[in-house]
């Protein structure tokens, strides 16, 4: 990063300092601690942090920290919650106990990290998370819950040791990075934990490279279905306590279960069934959300790999509709695009493909229509705001409309309704 700006300059507004991030470092991922560490240690974000809990994996992860984040604020905790990537506002990813955090003190952040960066060229995602850590400090949190953004080892949320870790789901992401096999990937996750500090895992089949990995690191681990157990809407704990869980369609019950025997391990919250059931009250965007209008069905997900797109075909199939399911798709180029679709070849009766031009990663559609011409599906391409023009002419009471693929196709599809004032009933 260059130097502090001078103070005859007009100060940046939020969109020109994240315009100005996006473009400064040569690589859009860059893994690595030497260079966000030392950024740390200047502004003093590593001495005497609060208490910290990290979350890794490949799907779930958001689900986790916005249970753990919802407890310990029910419990009177102060909390900062750090999640990425945002569908709408980058401030999204920053929350002081649920709420996002104001432009203002995005900005104050980023001025701090410059001026400490010197020299140090840091990524968006590293800036983002120095940003996060900078504010909680600032704001006096008791608790910060992070999520890993890519692996855990070599992430940038890794520079703070974690008093408690939890690795959710291993799956096949991000492989240019992390490795080829979940044996490999598993090994990156697992660089969260601490030497006697427990991990939980959330993964109902570990590999072995997980487990292997924290015993070396010394961790205390508390496996899914040895230490604690979902099942049938039902938790047991690895204390033997028995909670019912609550019927949140947004949030897996392996992921509610994997917060909840967190926070018992935490010893930060009263863990009882009235807090359980307090945790119904959270609410993703994004994952399985659902929305009913008078003639449709609308499904918002962000399944972006194989397993997590493998989990909405096994909620779809779970919840017929009496009229078509429609797909709004988009994707990243560099995700396993034939295995995602080919989970999905009974599922859909219609194909929507979002032109995400826009964004460097995403597939064109053109490339991405390539993949349905063996199958001879009939598919329509074009902006989000387009095609959500045209299906409003065509939809028909009973039919589902499913968007999903990324991150992105999400964002756009949100940002269009709520400009547009789309009106149902959330479920």
């Amino acid at each position: 990063m260059g130097a502090l700006p001078s103070l005859s300059m007009a100060p940046l507004s939020l969109s020109a300092w994240l315009e100005r991030l996006e473009s400064q470092h040569p690589v859009e991922i860059e893994l690595g601690l030497e260079r966000v560490s030392a950024v740390a240690d200047k502004l003093g974000l590593r001495s005497s942090p609060p208490t910290t809990l990290t979350v890794a994996g490949t799907n779930g992860k958001g689900s986790v920290v916005s249970v753990l984040s919802a407890a310990l604020v029910h419990s009177g905790e102060r909390v900062g919650r750090y999640t990425s990537p945002h569908l709408n506002r980058f401030n999204e990813r920053i929350c002081i106990d649920d709420a996002e955090v104001q432009d203002a003190e995005l900005i104050a952040a980023f001025e701090a990290i410059e001026y400490a960066s010197a020299a140090i060229s840091l990524t968006y995602f590293e800036v983002a998370t120095l940003a996060a850590l900078w504010i909680f400090r600032e704001r006096d949190v008791d608790i910060q819950v992070l999520e890993v953004g890519l692996g855990g080892r070599l992430d940038a949320v890794n520079i703070i040791d974690a008093d408690l870790s939890v690795v959710t789901n291993i799956g096949l992401d991000h492989t240019n990075w992390l490795g080829d096999s979940r044996e490999l990937i598993a090994i990156e996750k697992a660089g969260v934990a601490r030497p006697g500090q427990p991990c939980v895992v959330g993964d109902p089949d570990p590999p072995h490279s997980l487990l292997s990995t924290l015993d070396a690191l010394g961790a205390k681990t508390f496996l899914m279905n040895r230490d604690w157990r979902v099942a049938d809407g039902e938790m047991q704990t690895a204390s033997h306590q028995s909670y019912q869980l609550p019927d949140k369609t947004g949030v897996l019950p392996v992921n509610m279960g994997a917060a909840i025997q967190a926070l018992e391990l935490s010893g930060k919250v009263s863990l009882d069934q009235s807090l359980v059931d307090h945790l119904a009250s959270v609410s993703l965007t994004g994952r399985l959300s659902r929305m009913q209008t008078e003639h449709y069905e609308l499904v918002l997900d962000v399944a972006h790999n194989v397993e997590s797109v493998s989990q909405l075909v096994h909620f779809l199939r779970d919840h017929p509709v009496s009229g078509k399911t429609i797909a709004v798709f988009g994707v990243m180029g560099d995700k396993p695009i034939r295995d995602m679709l080919s989970l999905c070849e009974t599922v859909f009766d219609e194909w929507n493909l979002i032109d995400l031009c826009h964004v460097p990663r995403a597939m064109s559609t053109d490339r991405l229509a390539g993949f349905f011409e063996p199958t001879g599906a009939a598919i329509n391409r074009g902006s989000f705001p387009d095609l959500w023009q045209s299906l409003m002419t065509r939809v028909t009471t009973g039919d589902r409309i499913v968007v999903f693929g990324s991150f992105f196709s999400v964002g756009e599809a949100t940002a269009y309704l709520a400009a547009h004032h789309q009106d149902g009933e959330q479920n």
